[in-house]
């Protein structure tokens, strides 16, 4: 009777450590005090490693699972130090980098080595069903309240400067791109829940139509386009099945006419015709100029064959610690010994004085992959590619998972929300759930002798 207590705490572990997480940026902002803003970096490790060593799961392919994302962290951790020497970069700036890159893989690694019970799987599947409930109900709030000046006008929470579409982060209140962020989270929820068979189709749509309205009174243009991308992309992948790749062309063409129609005749839609300027993309064209601009400042650093292979150093180029972090906490990284180089800010400056770039992030030269490149090689490159391969073979189960994999892999080509924990903390936990799903109906299958398409978790419950 004690083994089923230990499963509730280790659950118990997954859901302080999406908090830590997931909720912190409100609770910053609310309280003002912006070091709860912090808190998960030492919240995921010890999380991780207390479901790593009270875990007593047998099953092969869970501690196959978990060895190789071991493997993965441990390769992405040796090059991050391994840049940060050469580069003379501090050592608290290995550590944060190693941080905002690894620790949604920390938290898949802490999820999927917990055997679940159907009653634990229950409770932190409904945990994130709430708080994604939360970030969209705050949001829907925060834009009519901001606009009206209500949040401003002398009160305790004060939106920073931004105007009701780009303040609308809900849970993410108040950051930059925290309209983006919270509009992301329910969008790819909105992908993964409309697989959810057992739901009637009424609230599927209903959760669908909801995700659609918040991408766009949060003008998160950008989201369409990771997602159309996301499904070429898979279109792609999956060209040696003829009867699904024709499915997902015919699926995506229809998308693409009706969204193209509501473009033209749709008030609502009309910033998407910003993108439709062919001009911009010719050889000479300033949507180049303007993205790969970090690019060839990285590039113009370089001093040795090593910077290949390691970088400039952890957040001394245009990742989220290069461009923003560091920036941000001075007073704390400071007496750490962080470093920095002029490249982010002059990146910086460069999108607020460009008129392309201070109008659509889609053309800024910050973005995720640039700033794992820039600031750890292709070594580190290659790090976070096989962490990211590990994800694609254990957990993309489906089209709908493949999918949102895929649009996370966009978004860096767009922007440095690969590095924003809260996030890529939503992307894993929507992960996390259908792999812990199929063990579990696997578990019962083999109990019950059927098939574990026939099973449904929820009456394993009763």
């Amino acid at each position: 009777m004690q083994q089923p207590k230990a499963y509730l705490k280790n659950s118990i572990l997954i859901i302080v450590a999406f908090c830590s997480i997931f909720y912190s940026r409100i609770a910053a902002t609310t309280t003002h005090f912006a070091l709860l803003n912090l808190l998960h970096f030492a919240i995921i490790p010890v999380v991780c490693a207390i479901a790593l060593f009270t875990t007593r799961t047998k099953d092969s392919k869970q501690i196959s699972l978990c060895l190789s994302l071991l493997g993965g962290l441990l390769g992405l951790f040796s090059v991050t130090i391994a840049s940060a020497l050469w580069n003379d970069a501090g050592l608290i700036n290995a550590i944060v980098s190693f941080m905002m890159l690894g620790e949604p893989f920390m938290f898949l690694l802490a999820f999927s080595c917990i055997p679940l019970t159907i009653k634990s799987f229950i409770t932190i599947r409904n945990f994130l069903y709430y708080s994604v409930l939360i970030n969209f109900l705050l949001a829907a709030a925060q834009k009519p309240l901001i606009d009206s000046g209500q949040l401003s006008a002398g009160g305790p929470i004060d939106q920073g400067g931004f105007n009701g579409t780009d303040g609308c982060g809900g849970v993410f209140f108040l950051s930059g791109a925290g309209n983006y962020v919270s509009a992301t989270v329910s969008f790819a929820f909105a992908v993964y829940f409309f697989n959810q068979k057992t739901v009637p189709l009424w609230i599927r749509i209903v959760v669908a139509i909801a995700a659609v309205w918040h991408l766009l009174f949060s003008d998160s243009k950008q989201l369409v386009l990771a997602y159309g991308v996301a499904c070429l992309l898979l279109i792609l992948v999956s060209s040696k099945d003829v009867g699904k790749t024709l499915k997902l062309l015919i699926g995506l063409l229809l998308v693409g006419f009706i969204g193209v129609w509501c473009a033209q005749n749709v008030e609502a839609f009309k910033p998407y015709t910003a993108w439709a300027r062919p001009e911009l993309y010719g050889s000479d064209g300033l949507a180049w100029y303007a993205k790969f601009y970090s690019i060839r400042s990285i590039l113009s650093h370089y001093e040795s064959p090593l910077n290949w292979l390691l970088g400039l150093g952890p957040g001394h180029t245009v990742s989220r610690l290069g461009a923003w972090f560091l920036r941000d906490y001075p007073d704390l990284l400071g007496p750490l010994g962080s470093t920095t180089t002029p490249i982010g800010q002059q990146s910086m400056d460069f999108v607020a004085g460009f008129w392309l770039t201070s109008g659509s992030s889609i053309f800024s030269p910050i973005f995720g992959w640039a700033g794992i490149w820039g600031d750890l090689g292709v070594l580190g490159l290659g790090a976070y590619l096989y962490l990211g391969y590990l994800v694609w073979r254990y957990f993309g189960l489906d089209d709908t998972l493949k999918v949102t994999l895929l649009s996370v892999f966009v978004i860096g080509c767009i922007f440095t929300q690969m590095e924003e924990p809260g996030y890529m903390i939503s992307m894993a936990f929507l992960l996390g759930l259908p792999w812990q799903e199929r063990r579990l109906r696997k578990e019962a299958a083999e109990t019950l002798e059927v098939s574990p398409d026939s099973i449904q978790v929820e009456r394993l419950n009763v």
